[in-house]
Protein backbone atom coordinates (compact mmCIF):
# COMPACT_ATOMS: atom_id res chain seq x y z
CA UNK A 1 0.00 0.00 0.00
CA UNK A 2 2.81 2.41 0.83
CA UNK A 3 4.49 1.60 -2.48
CA UNK A 4 1.31 2.40 -4.33
CA UNK A 5 0.94 5.73 -2.49
CA UNK A 6 4.57 6.60 -3.11
CA UNK A 7 4.16 5.74 -6.77
CA UNK A 8 1.00 7.81 -7.03
CA UNK A 9 1.76 10.90 -4.97
CA UNK A 10 5.53 11.06 -4.48
CA UNK A 11 7.46 10.57 -1.25
CA UNK A 12 7.06 14.21 -0.06
CA UNK A 13 3.30 13.96 -0.40
CA UNK A 14 3.28 10.58 1.36
CA UNK A 15 5.23 12.07 4.26
CA UNK A 16 2.67 14.85 4.59
CA UNK A 17 -0.21 12.35 4.33
CA UNK A 18 1.29 10.14 7.04
CA UNK A 19 1.66 13.13 9.37
CA UNK A 20 -1.93 14.08 8.71
CA UNK A 21 -3.15 10.54 9.40
CA UNK A 22 -1.08 10.45 12.57
CA UNK A 23 -2.81 13.62 13.83
CA UNK A 24 -6.22 12.17 13.00
CA UNK A 25 -5.46 8.96 14.90
CA UNK A 26 -4.00 10.86 17.85
CA UNK A 27 -7.16 12.97 18.03
CA UNK A 28 -9.34 9.87 17.99
CA UNK A 29 -7.32 8.30 20.80
CA UNK A 30 -7.47 11.49 22.85
CA UNK A 31 -11.22 11.65 22.30
CA UNK A 32 -11.65 8.07 23.48
CA UNK A 33 -9.70 8.85 26.67
CA UNK A 34 -12.03 11.75 27.50
CA UNK A 35 -15.36 10.09 27.25
CA UNK A 36 -15.69 10.62 23.49
CA UNK A 37 -14.96 14.38 23.54
CA UNK A 38 -12.38 15.31 20.94
CA UNK A 39 -9.25 16.85 22.44
CA UNK A 40 -8.27 20.22 20.96
CA UNK A 41 -5.32 20.48 18.63
CA UNK A 42 -2.61 22.52 20.36
CA UNK A 43 -0.30 24.54 18.15
CA UNK A 44 2.71 26.58 19.19
CA UNK A 45 2.40 30.10 17.81
CA UNK A 46 5.85 29.77 16.25
CA UNK A 47 4.69 26.66 14.32
CA UNK A 48 1.33 27.94 13.09
CA UNK A 49 2.65 29.13 9.73
CA UNK A 50 4.43 25.81 9.14
CA UNK A 51 1.23 23.94 10.06
CA UNK A 52 -0.81 26.10 7.68
CA UNK A 53 1.68 25.49 4.90
CA UNK A 54 1.33 21.74 5.41
CA UNK A 55 -2.47 21.86 5.57
CA UNK A 56 -2.66 24.03 2.47
CA UNK A 57 -0.97 21.39 0.32
CA UNK A 58 -3.34 19.84 -2.19
CA UNK A 59 -1.70 17.01 -4.19
CA UNK A 60 -4.85 16.59 -6.26
CA UNK A 61 -4.54 20.15 -7.54
CA UNK A 62 -0.99 19.55 -8.65
CA UNK A 63 -2.05 16.31 -10.25
CA UNK A 64 -4.84 18.00 -12.22
CA UNK A 65 -2.57 20.86 -13.28
CA UNK A 66 0.10 18.42 -14.41
CA UNK A 67 -2.53 16.56 -16.39
CA UNK A 68 -3.61 19.79 -18.09
CA UNK A 69 0.03 20.68 -18.79
CA UNK A 70 0.52 17.28 -20.42
CA UNK A 71 -2.62 17.74 -22.51
CA UNK A 72 -1.46 21.20 -23.64
CA UNK A 73 1.97 19.82 -24.55
CA UNK A 74 0.33 17.09 -26.63
CA UNK A 75 -1.82 19.66 -28.38
CA UNK A 76 1.27 21.80 -29.01
CA UNK A 77 2.85 18.84 -30.81
CA UNK A 78 -0.37 18.24 -32.73
CA UNK A 79 -0.41 21.90 -33.69
CA UNK A 80 3.17 21.65 -34.92
CA UNK A 81 2.24 18.67 -37.07
CA UNK A 82 -0.86 20.34 -38.41
CA UNK A 83 1.11 23.50 -39.23
CA UNK A 84 3.62 21.35 -41.11
CA UNK A 85 0.74 19.76 -43.01
CA UNK A 86 -0.58 23.21 -43.86
CA UNK A 87 2.80 24.25 -45.19
CA UNK A 88 2.96 21.15 -47.43
CA UNK A 89 -0.65 21.21 -48.61
CA UNK A 90 -1.40 21.81 -52.30
CA UNK A 91 -4.43 23.84 -53.42
CA UNK A 92 -7.06 22.30 -55.65
CA UNK A 93 -6.80 22.74 -59.37
CA UNK A 94 -8.69 25.55 -60.99
CA UNK A 95 -8.28 28.08 -58.20
CA UNK A 96 -8.42 31.64 -59.55
CA UNK A 97 -4.93 33.21 -59.69
CA UNK A 98 -5.82 36.13 -57.46
CA UNK A 99 -7.22 33.82 -54.76
CA UNK A 100 -4.22 31.52 -55.14
CA UNK A 101 -1.84 34.42 -54.62
CA UNK A 102 -3.74 35.86 -51.64
CA UNK A 103 -4.28 32.45 -50.04
CA UNK A 104 -0.61 31.48 -50.38
CA UNK A 105 0.52 34.74 -48.75
CA UNK A 106 -2.08 34.30 -46.00
CA UNK A 107 -0.85 30.74 -45.39
CA UNK A 108 2.65 32.02 -44.69
CA UNK A 109 1.29 34.62 -42.26
CA UNK A 110 -0.91 32.08 -40.46
CA UNK A 111 1.96 29.62 -40.23
CA UNK A 112 4.31 32.19 -38.71
CA UNK A 113 1.70 33.31 -36.18
CA UNK A 114 0.77 29.79 -35.21
CA UNK A 115 4.42 28.75 -34.89
CA UNK A 116 5.01 31.73 -32.60
CA UNK A 117 2.11 30.52 -30.41
CA UNK A 118 3.22 26.89 -30.51
CA UNK A 119 6.74 27.77 -29.35
CA UNK A 120 5.30 29.39 -26.21
CA UNK A 121 2.88 26.66 -25.25
CA UNK A 122 5.48 24.75 -23.26
CA UNK A 123 4.20 24.70 -19.63
CA UNK A 124 6.46 25.65 -16.68
CA UNK A 125 8.29 22.98 -14.71
CA UNK A 126 6.55 23.96 -11.46
CA UNK A 127 2.90 23.14 -10.82
CA UNK A 128 2.32 25.53 -7.92
CA UNK A 129 -0.54 28.02 -7.95
CA UNK A 130 1.56 31.07 -8.77
CA UNK A 131 3.35 29.44 -11.73
CA UNK A 132 0.07 28.07 -13.08
CA UNK A 133 -1.62 31.48 -12.77
CA UNK A 134 1.24 33.28 -14.54
CA UNK A 135 1.33 30.66 -17.31
CA UNK A 136 -2.45 30.79 -17.79
CA UNK A 137 -2.46 34.61 -17.97
CA UNK A 138 0.42 34.74 -20.47
CA UNK A 139 -1.04 32.03 -22.73
CA UNK A 140 -4.49 33.59 -22.79
CA UNK A 141 -2.93 36.84 -24.02
CA UNK A 142 -0.93 34.99 -26.69
CA UNK A 143 -4.00 33.07 -27.79
CA UNK A 144 -6.09 36.24 -27.98
CA UNK A 145 -3.42 38.04 -30.00
CA UNK A 146 -3.13 35.04 -32.32
CA UNK A 147 -6.87 34.86 -32.97
CA UNK A 148 -7.02 38.60 -33.62
CA UNK A 149 -4.12 38.47 -36.06
CA UNK A 150 -5.42 35.23 -37.62
CA UNK A 151 -8.65 36.98 -38.75
CA UNK A 152 -8.60 37.84 -42.46
CA UNK A 153 -5.56 35.70 -43.25
CA UNK A 154 -7.41 32.67 -41.87
CA UNK A 155 -10.32 33.21 -44.27
CA UNK A 156 -8.06 33.35 -47.32
CA UNK A 157 -6.09 30.33 -46.10
CA UNK A 158 -9.29 28.38 -45.41
CA UNK A 159 -10.48 29.10 -48.93
CA UNK A 160 -7.45 27.25 -50.33
CA UNK A 161 -6.82 24.69 -47.58
CA UNK A 162 -10.12 24.14 -45.75
CA UNK A 163 -9.29 20.75 -44.19
CA UNK A 164 -5.90 21.86 -42.80
CA UNK A 165 -7.30 25.12 -41.42
CA UNK A 166 -10.22 23.29 -39.81
CA UNK A 167 -7.73 20.96 -38.09
CA UNK A 168 -5.72 23.92 -36.82
CA UNK A 169 -8.90 25.61 -35.57
CA UNK A 170 -9.77 22.40 -33.77
CA UNK A 171 -6.30 22.42 -32.14
CA UNK A 172 -6.78 26.01 -31.02
CA UNK A 173 -10.21 25.22 -29.61
CA UNK A 174 -8.84 22.29 -27.64
CA UNK A 175 -5.94 24.36 -26.33
CA UNK A 176 -8.39 27.12 -25.36
CA UNK A 177 -10.52 24.61 -23.43
CA UNK A 178 -7.47 23.27 -21.61
CA UNK A 179 -6.43 26.81 -20.71
CA UNK A 180 -9.97 27.54 -19.53
CA UNK A 181 -9.89 24.43 -17.36
CA UNK A 182 -6.51 25.52 -16.02
CA UNK A 183 -7.97 28.96 -15.20
CA UNK A 184 -10.84 27.31 -13.33
CA UNK A 185 -8.39 25.17 -11.37
CA UNK A 186 -6.27 28.20 -10.44
CA UNK A 187 -9.29 30.25 -9.43
CA UNK A 188 -10.70 27.46 -7.25
CA UNK A 189 -7.28 26.83 -5.75
CA UNK A 190 -6.82 30.51 -4.92
CA UNK A 191 -10.25 30.64 -3.32
CA UNK A 192 -9.40 27.63 -1.20
CA UNK A 193 -6.06 29.21 -0.27
CA UNK A 194 -7.59 32.53 0.81
CA UNK A 195 -8.33 31.30 4.31
CA UNK A 196 -4.76 29.95 4.58
CA UNK A 197 -3.30 33.25 3.38
CA UNK A 198 -5.48 35.20 5.81
CA UNK A 199 -4.57 32.88 8.67
CA UNK A 200 -0.86 33.05 7.78
CA UNK A 201 -0.93 36.86 7.67
CA UNK A 202 -2.81 36.92 10.96
CA UNK A 203 -0.33 34.52 12.58
CA UNK A 204 2.52 36.74 11.41
CA UNK A 205 0.70 39.78 12.82
CA UNK A 206 0.10 38.06 16.15
CA UNK A 207 3.79 37.12 16.35
CA UNK A 208 4.81 40.68 15.52
CA UNK A 209 2.47 42.07 18.20
CA UNK A 210 3.94 39.58 20.68
CA UNK A 211 7.39 40.93 19.87
CA UNK A 212 6.17 44.53 20.21
CA UNK A 213 4.48 43.76 23.54
CA UNK A 214 7.64 42.14 24.89
CA UNK A 215 9.79 45.05 23.71
CA UNK A 216 7.38 47.57 25.26
CA UNK A 217 7.27 45.64 28.54
CA UNK A 218 11.07 45.60 28.60
CA UNK A 219 11.11 49.38 28.06
CA UNK A 220 8.57 49.92 30.84
CA UNK A 221 10.51 47.64 33.16
CA UNK A 222 13.74 49.49 32.39
CA UNK A 223 12.07 52.86 32.96
CA UNK A 224 10.53 51.70 36.23
CA UNK A 225 13.93 50.46 37.41
CA UNK A 226 15.43 53.84 36.50
CA UNK A 227 12.55 55.62 38.27
CA UNK A 228 13.19 53.58 41.40
CA UNK A 229 16.88 54.51 41.23
CA UNK A 230 16.05 58.22 40.83
CA UNK A 231 13.62 58.14 43.74
CA UNK A 232 16.24 56.43 45.89
CA UNK A 233 18.73 59.10 44.91
CA UNK A 234 16.24 61.85 45.67
CA UNK A 235 15.57 60.36 49.11
CA UNK A 236 19.30 60.01 49.66
CA UNK A 237 19.98 63.63 48.76
CA UNK A 238 17.07 64.77 50.93
CA UNK A 239 18.46 62.72 53.80
CA UNK A 240 21.87 64.36 53.29
CA UNK A 241 20.19 67.78 53.47
CA UNK A 242 18.36 66.84 56.66
CA UNK A 243 21.53 65.36 58.20
CA UNK A 244 23.46 68.50 57.36
CA UNK A 245 20.62 70.64 58.78
CA UNK A 246 20.83 68.73 62.10
CA UNK A 247 24.61 69.09 62.25
CA UNK A 248 26.30 71.86 64.29
CA UNK A 249 27.08 73.76 61.12
CA UNK A 250 23.53 73.31 59.89
CA UNK A 251 22.06 74.49 63.16
CA UNK A 252 24.38 77.47 63.10
CA UNK A 253 23.29 78.22 59.56
CA UNK A 254 19.64 78.04 60.56
CA UNK A 255 20.21 80.32 63.54
CA UNK A 256 22.04 82.81 61.39
CA UNK A 257 19.23 82.79 58.84
CA UNK A 258 16.69 83.54 61.55
CA UNK A 259 18.94 86.28 62.96
CA UNK A 260 19.36 87.76 59.48
CA UNK A 261 15.63 87.80 58.93
CA UNK A 262 15.14 89.56 62.28
CA UNK A 263 17.80 92.18 61.57
CA UNK A 264 16.38 92.82 58.10
CA UNK A 265 13.02 93.49 59.69
CA UNK A 266 14.65 95.86 62.20
CA UNK A 267 16.43 97.68 59.37
CA UNK A 268 13.16 98.08 57.49
CA UNK A 269 11.52 99.48 60.61
CA UNK A 270 14.36 102.00 61.10
CA UNK A 271 14.10 103.12 57.48
CA UNK A 272 10.34 103.53 57.91
CA UNK A 273 10.99 105.65 61.03
CA UNK A 274 13.44 107.79 59.04
CA UNK A 275 10.81 108.29 56.37
CA UNK A 276 8.24 109.25 59.00
CA UNK A 277 10.62 111.91 60.42
CA UNK A 278 11.27 113.42 56.99
CA UNK A 279 7.72 113.14 55.62
CA UNK A 280 6.52 116.47 57.23
CA UNK A 281 9.18 118.20 55.11
CA UNK A 282 8.09 116.60 51.84
CA UNK A 283 6.14 119.60 50.51
CA UNK A 284 8.88 122.02 51.43
CA UNK A 285 11.54 119.83 49.80
CA UNK A 286 9.49 119.57 46.62
CA UNK A 287 8.97 123.33 46.36
CA UNK A 288 12.55 124.26 47.13
CA UNK A 289 13.86 121.94 44.40
CA UNK A 290 11.34 123.35 41.90
CA UNK A 291 12.48 126.89 42.66
CA UNK A 292 16.08 125.74 42.21
CA UNK A 293 15.07 124.30 38.85
CA UNK A 294 13.55 127.61 37.83
CA UNK A 295 16.65 129.52 39.03
CA UNK A 296 14.67 131.54 41.58
CA UNK A 297 17.07 130.29 44.23
CA UNK A 298 20.41 128.52 44.21
CA UNK A 299 20.76 125.52 46.49
CA UNK A 300 23.99 124.41 48.09
CA UNK A 301 22.62 121.02 49.23
CA UNK A 302 20.56 120.02 46.20
CA UNK A 303 21.83 116.41 46.23
CA UNK A 304 20.97 115.99 49.92
CA UNK A 305 17.48 117.33 49.31
CA UNK A 306 16.96 114.79 46.54
CA UNK A 307 18.06 111.92 48.78
CA UNK A 308 15.85 113.11 51.63
CA UNK A 309 12.89 113.09 49.24
CA UNK A 310 13.53 109.65 47.78
CA UNK A 311 15.48 107.73 50.46
CA UNK A 312 16.22 109.29 53.85
CA UNK A 313 18.47 106.35 54.76
CA UNK A 314 20.79 107.19 51.84
CA UNK A 315 20.76 110.88 52.82
CA UNK A 316 21.93 109.96 56.31
CA UNK A 317 25.08 108.41 54.93
CA UNK A 318 26.39 112.00 55.12
CA UNK A 319 25.61 115.03 57.29
CA UNK A 320 22.13 116.49 56.72
CA UNK A 321 22.31 119.35 59.23
CA UNK A 322 23.59 121.83 56.62
CA UNK A 323 20.76 120.93 54.27
CA UNK A 324 18.19 121.33 57.08
CA UNK A 325 19.56 124.77 58.02
CA UNK A 326 19.42 125.81 54.33
CA UNK A 327 15.82 124.66 54.10
CA UNK A 328 14.92 126.58 57.27
CA UNK A 329 16.54 129.75 55.95
CA UNK A 330 14.55 129.65 52.71
CA UNK A 331 11.23 128.37 54.00
CA UNK A 332 9.69 131.86 53.78
CA UNK A 333 10.38 131.83 50.03
CA UNK A 334 8.30 128.71 49.38
CA UNK A 335 4.84 130.31 49.55
CA UNK A 336 3.57 128.03 52.31
CA UNK A 337 0.63 128.77 54.53
CA UNK A 338 1.51 129.93 58.00
CA UNK A 339 0.41 126.77 59.79
CA UNK A 340 2.28 124.57 57.29
CA UNK A 341 5.34 126.83 57.51
CA UNK A 342 5.26 126.69 61.34
CA UNK A 343 4.99 122.89 61.37
CA UNK A 344 7.92 122.57 58.95
CA UNK A 345 10.12 124.91 61.03
CA UNK A 346 9.11 123.03 64.17
CA UNK A 347 10.07 119.70 62.54
CA UNK A 348 13.39 121.09 61.29
CA UNK A 349 14.21 122.36 64.81
CA UNK A 350 13.31 118.96 66.21
CA UNK A 351 15.62 117.22 63.76
CA UNK A 352 18.46 119.67 64.46
CA UNK A 353 18.12 119.89 68.23
CA UNK A 354 16.98 116.40 69.28
CA UNK A 355 18.91 114.70 66.44
CA UNK A 356 16.55 111.68 66.11
CA UNK A 357 17.84 110.98 62.59
CA UNK A 358 21.39 110.58 63.91
CA UNK A 359 20.16 108.09 66.54
CA UNK A 360 18.43 106.09 63.82
CA UNK A 361 21.47 106.44 61.59
CA UNK A 362 23.69 104.90 64.29
CA UNK A 363 21.32 101.97 64.74
CA UNK A 364 21.05 101.61 60.94
CA UNK A 365 24.85 101.52 60.52
CA UNK A 366 25.20 98.94 63.30
CA UNK A 367 22.53 96.74 61.75
CA UNK A 368 24.05 97.13 58.31
CA UNK A 369 27.37 95.81 59.63
CA UNK A 370 25.71 92.91 61.42
CA UNK A 371 23.67 92.04 58.31
CA UNK A 372 26.81 92.04 56.13
CA UNK A 373 28.60 89.73 58.58
CA UNK A 374 25.65 87.33 58.68
CA UNK A 375 25.33 87.34 54.87
CA UNK A 376 29.03 86.55 54.50
CA UNK A 377 28.80 83.71 57.01
CA UNK A 378 25.66 82.35 55.37
CA UNK A 379 27.31 82.67 51.97
CA UNK A 380 30.10 80.36 53.10
CA UNK A 381 27.89 77.80 54.83
CA UNK A 382 25.08 78.21 52.32
CA UNK A 383 27.26 76.84 49.52
CA UNK A 384 27.04 73.39 51.07
CA UNK A 385 23.25 73.67 51.38
CA UNK A 386 23.02 74.89 47.80
CA UNK A 387 25.24 72.06 46.60
CA UNK A 388 23.11 69.43 48.32
CA UNK A 389 19.86 70.97 47.13
CA UNK A 390 21.14 71.28 43.57
CA UNK A 391 22.00 67.57 43.49
CA UNK A 392 18.55 66.73 44.84
CA UNK A 393 16.76 69.09 42.45
CA UNK A 394 18.64 67.77 39.42
CA UNK A 395 17.34 64.29 40.22
CA UNK A 396 13.89 65.55 41.17
CA UNK A 397 13.43 67.33 37.85
CA UNK A 398 13.90 64.08 35.89
CA UNK A 399 11.20 62.16 37.77
CA UNK A 400 7.97 63.78 36.39
CA UNK A 401 9.06 63.37 32.76
CA UNK A 402 9.99 59.74 33.36
CA UNK A 403 6.70 59.07 35.17
CA UNK A 404 4.77 60.58 32.24
CA UNK A 405 6.74 58.46 29.76
CA UNK A 406 5.97 55.31 31.74
CA UNK A 407 2.25 56.12 31.83
CA UNK A 408 2.24 56.78 28.08
CA UNK A 409 3.99 53.46 27.41
CA UNK A 410 1.53 51.66 29.68
CA UNK A 411 -1.38 53.11 27.69
CA UNK A 412 0.30 52.00 24.47
CA UNK A 413 0.85 48.56 25.98
CA UNK A 414 -2.83 48.25 26.97
CA UNK A 415 -3.92 49.16 23.42
CA UNK A 416 -1.41 46.74 21.93
CA UNK A 417 -2.50 43.91 24.22
CA UNK A 418 -6.14 44.56 23.34
CA UNK A 419 -5.40 44.37 19.60
CA UNK A 420 -3.27 41.27 20.19
CA UNK A 421 -6.12 39.61 22.05
CA UNK A 422 -8.56 40.34 19.21
CA UNK A 423 -6.09 39.10 16.58
CA UNK A 424 -5.45 35.95 18.59
CA UNK A 425 -9.19 35.25 18.81
CA UNK A 426 -9.54 35.78 15.04
CA UNK A 427 -6.57 33.49 14.38
CA UNK A 428 -8.03 30.79 16.62
CA UNK A 429 -11.34 31.00 14.77
CA UNK A 430 -9.67 30.69 11.36
CA UNK A 431 -7.48 27.79 12.48
CA UNK A 432 -10.52 25.94 13.83
CA UNK A 433 -12.27 26.49 10.52
CA UNK A 434 -9.29 25.01 8.68
CA UNK A 435 -8.76 22.17 11.17
CA UNK A 436 -12.53 21.53 11.37
CA UNK A 437 -12.19 21.15 15.11
CA UNK A 438 -11.07 22.81 18.30
CA UNK A 439 -7.65 24.47 18.28
CA UNK A 440 -5.61 25.91 21.12
CA UNK A 441 -2.66 28.25 20.47
CA UNK A 442 0.31 28.10 22.81
CA UNK A 443 1.60 31.67 22.63
CA UNK A 444 4.52 30.85 24.92
CA UNK A 445 6.23 28.87 22.18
Amino acid sequence: MFYNCAYRFGYGEVSWALKWLKKIFSKEKAGEGQGGEEAPLTLALSHVEEWLKGRSQEPEFEKRVRSLYDAIERMAKNLEGDLSALEKAEPKEGVPPRLLKAGSAAREKVTRQMTFLSDRLAPPANVDTRSAEEYHSAMMKHLQNTVQKFGRAQRYTAALFPREVETINSDLGTISRHLSDLGDEVRERKESLEKFVEATDLASQVSERRYQIKALKDEISGDEDLLAVLRDRERGHQKDIETWTRSDEGKKNLGERKALEQKLRERDQIEMSMTDLVSPLTKALSRIMKQDDSDRIALQHREVFEKLSSSPARALEGDVSGALLELKSKVDLLGLRDKKRDRIIEQIDHLLEDRPLEVLKARHLRLKGEIEELEQSLGRSGRETARLKEKRDQVRQKIPALEAAIEERKRSLANLEERHSLDLADLKEKLEEIAEGRVEIDIRR
